[in-house]
């Protein structure tokens, strides 16, 4: 937070024409609210070199986005919103206030518990998880505690993990700068607010140190609990820091307030009780010599007032000129929407054209471009349905078939590492936690969970990789290579996945063959020592299978995010990219868990592996959770039925009629929710008859 400055020089950088722009018109919204602005022009009706506009500006954090975003207008026809002057009038007969009662909110959240109850209206980031007999340190700063001892209070905000008894099951001690200032027991999975009354004379002006430990004496025999902030509240001095100062006072007056510790000469005060209507405060008085200065100022406070006091030169926000791609037009209308990052438009130019010319109407869209649209600029999954949504409801008819996610997915919808959120996911409440839900996305007539359009994504964090996985969707389009008439199944070390399995081939027509990889079959007659060389032979033929070609494989047993049959490792990324027949790419089933968990911060999910390798998968089909086998029973058999009874060989249509049709027969929601396409839902199966 704090001003902000807008050149005439700035905007000429940006690519605009300031030089077009009436000083008076000028107007600025953030969130949908216009903001009060100070414009130094030369001119009322001329902005010209040298001119300027200063706001402040507030910051904004959410479970999103921390980047708050502003919008600059000047062809409006009314006047804008400016900033009000309040006069100070130093004639020094207000009440003095001596101190103000601040507030401090520290918080960090690298640490994510999806099953956290609640989520995710309850917060489920937290700053570390803490196990009985730990002993953790958290430094935060307190600046200028006032002078004279007073009362204060510190917040520890917790949240319980484990639930085991005895009951209550958690304690946790704390301790300020050594002093104990807090010891408590509670219980359960639920958050928990540790509040403490101290001397500020426990304070130490700038660095403190609060101590949590976890005795572990409850007497569970699990004791585990998130620390998810600290909050701190306290008389403190005037005094500025990094020459800025904001503080919020409350009065039934006139009062009289003095702010010290300013350094540069061009002080300035504001009145941002209210930050879309921001007042300037003029005639205040200026004692003490450089580096030392003061500023004393009064106002009449009738209740809550906050006021910014800085000496600091105004910030220069980053300036990006907008063009509408009016999604709320009337006039559009598609059969195919295409969404990714502005980064990667040209990347998948070449795969709308060929979607044109197969006579679909296709929009490509970027997420900046929504988020502009639907969400004033700021980052927001819901931004993307909302847009669906209106397209769903309001474009030309007949609405919208086939919905295409471009770019990576992250859980931590903020994060910076190379895995950012290119096209984020929505993450949806389920028995097992929170799971990543792209069909959230396109439920959007009514108010049931089931999708009304066919979604799909693909991963990819630059355009050298988008362009790699557009290619090769284009090439299986255009590809004239026979259709292999084989399956691949697979399964695990378990009878009841064979069978599953068995069951499925009835559905196959009589031209179609089998390859088998039971990895239970590779075990008899091995005793532990000799299963190693027994997977790595199952690995391989696996690969052989692929790469000798084949139009659907399916898995079905245990798994985790990167591989098949968890505890043994059956196929994973590795493997994956030893496939060789690009010419003839399958359509991978993956019934198994978090094989499709496509939200990791540091590496891909297998099915999504599957589409990065040339020669890997043309789509998969996998969860972003933990499924059943009864309720992968009935998608296995209804996926097959559609293929081959029903003869539809459009992966979108395929995957999530399948869903539907498993949701009617009593599977869970969160079949509909976790189980996703990765893959254009436009691309059809090779026509085997």
């Amino acid at each position: 937070a704090g001003i902000y400055k807008l050149s005439y020089e700035d905007l000429v950088e940006a690519g605009l024409q300031p030089q077009l722009m009436n000083p008076e018109r000028l107007h600025l919204f953030n969130r949908g609210e216009e903001v009060a602005i100070r414009v130094i022009s030369e001119e009322n009706d001329k902005f010209q070199p040298g001119d300027y506009i200063e706001f402040y500006a507030v910051s904004f954090e959410n479970v999103f986005t921390d980047t708050n975003v502003y919008w600059l207008y000047w062809r409006k026809k009314s006047f804008g919103k400016r900033m009000a002057q309040i006069d100070s009038e130093m004639i020094f007969d207000g009440e003095k206030i001596n101190a103000f009662y601040e507030h401090l909110h520290i918080e960090q959240n690298p640490k994510f518990w999806l099953e956290t109850p609640g989520a995710p209206e309850q917060d489920y980031r937290f700053w570390q998880r803490l196990n009985a007999s730990d002993v953790k340190e958290y430094t935060f700063q307190v600046p200028a505690p006032f002078s004279e001892p007073t009362e204060a209070i510190v917040r520890v905000g917790f949240q319980g993990r484990s639930t085991a008894p005895p009951h209550p099951n958690h304690h946790t001690l704390i301790r300020l700068n050594g002093t104990v200032i807090g010891d408590e027991v509670w219980d359960g999975d639920s958050p928990y607010i540790q509040e403490m009354r101290v001397s500020s004379e426990l304070f130490v002006d700038g660095k403190n140190t609060l101590t949590v430990e976890m005795p572990g004496d409850t007497g569970a025999v699990v004791d585990v609990i998130y620390i998810n902030w600290i909050e701190v509240e306290y008389w403190r001095d005037f005094l500025a820091i990094n020459d800025s100062l904001v503080f919020t006072v409350n009065g039934s007056g006139k009062i009289q307030i003095t702010v010290k510790k300013l350094t540069q000469p061009e002080i300035r005060i504001y009145d941002i009780t209210n930050p879309f209507d921001v007042a300037e405060v003029i005639n205040f008085s200026v004692e003490g010599e450089k580096r030392d200065l003061k500023a004393t100022f009064e106002t009449l406070a009738m209740g809550e007032k906050t006021f910014y006091v800085s000496s600091t030169q105004p910030s220069n926000p980053s300036i990006t000129p907008f063009q509408p791609a009016n999604l709320k037009a009337p006039k559009n209308g598609a059969d195919y929407i295409l969404i990714t990052d502005k980064d990667f438009l040209a990347a998948v130019q070449p795969l709308g054209e060929l979607r044109r010319r197969q006579g679909l109407r296709v929009k490509v869209v970027s997420v900046q471009d929504i988020y502009n649209e639907f969400n004033d600029g700021l980052f927001d999954p819901a931004a993307i349905k909302d847009f669906l949504q209106y397209a769903y409801q309001n474009w030309g008819s007949p609405a919208p078939t086939y919905v295409f996610l471009v770019g990576d997915a992250n859980l931590n919808y903020k994060a910076k590492t190379k895995k950012t959120n290119k096209v984020p996911t929505h993450l949806s409440a389920s028995y097992d936690g929170l799971i990543p839900d792209d069909s959230w996305y396109v439920s959007v007539d009514g108010d049931d969970i089931l999708p009304d359009m066919f979604i799909g994504r693909i991963p990819g964090n630059s355009p050298e990789t988008v362009t790699a996985l557009i290619d090769k969707i284009i090439r299986f389009e255009e590809s004239t290579v026979e259709n292999p008439r084989k399956v691949l199944l697979i399964a695990d070390s378990n009878s009841e996945f064979e069978d599953l399995n068995e069951g499925i081939v009835d559905y196959l027509p009589g031209e179609f063959d089998t390859d088998k990889v039971y990895l239970r079959s590779y075990f008899e007659g091995v005793d532990k020592d000799g299963r190693a060389e027994k997977i790595a032979q199952a690995t391989q033929d696996i690969i052989s299978s692929f790469n000798n070609g084949a139009m659907i494989s399916n898995y079905i047993g245990h798994g985790v995010m990167d591989r098949w049959s968890a505890s043994k490792g059956l196929f994973k990324p590795e493997n994956v990219h030893t496939l060789s027949n690009e010419e003839q790419l399958a359509f991978a089933l993956m019934l198994t868990c978090i094989n499709g968990y496509f939200v990791d911060a540091g590496k891909y999910s297998l099915a999504e592996e599957f589409l990065l390798a040339p020669g890997g998968a043309i789509g998969a089909f996998a969860p972003s959770n933990v499924s059943y086998t009864w309720e992968d029973m009935i998608l296995a058999n209804e996926i097959f039925s559609i293929i081959f009874e029903q003869g539809n060989r459009n992966l979108g249509a395929i995957t999530t009629q399948a869903k539907i049709a498993a949701y009617e027969q009593g599977a869970s929601q969160n079949v509909v929710k976790m189980f996703t396409l990765f893959g254009d839902p436009a691309v059809n199966l090779k026509d085997w008859q």
